[in-house]
């Protein structure tokens, strides 16, 4: 006898509609919220789910912070929550990373160009 089973780590876009916004980035922007999770499956059966942690990216940058798990939770249950700057923390992504002054995107700063967008990153 013998069992297949697995644990792997998931992405699951939630359901959050956020109005157009001026970011700090000085560009307007939309809010995404997802959740990350890691999954036990049996058979392809997922089983258990843990480690639920929850992300906002604001489209005009691509900046992503971590979003209070309460909060989290009640826009996974469908619930109307409004983001506000006290349940998000930076994930300081900023350390070792150049922000591409074209696109936003956060990249090593080993680069020359931006690998989004091909934009010199160097002055």
């Amino acid at each position: 006898m013998f069992f297949i089973f697995g644990i792997n780590q998931k992405r699951r876009d939630l359901d959050y509609n956020s109005n157009l916004i001026i970011h700090s980035c000085g560009k307007y922007g939309r809010m995404e919220v997802y959740m990350v999770y890691s999954l036990f499956s049996l058979f392809f059966i997922p089983i258990i789910k843990w480690n639920k942690k929850y992300f906002v990216r604001y489209t005009c940058c691509n900046q992503v912070f971590e979003l209070d798990r309460k909060v989290g939770k009640k826009i996974e249950h469908g619930e109307n929550v409004e983001i506000k700057d006290e349940f998000l923390s930076n994930l300081g992504y900023e350390n070792g990373l150049i922000k591409c002054p074209n696109c936003g995107a956060l990249s090593s700063d080993s680069f020359d160009f931006c690998p989004h967008c091909g934009e010199s990153l160097k002055n």
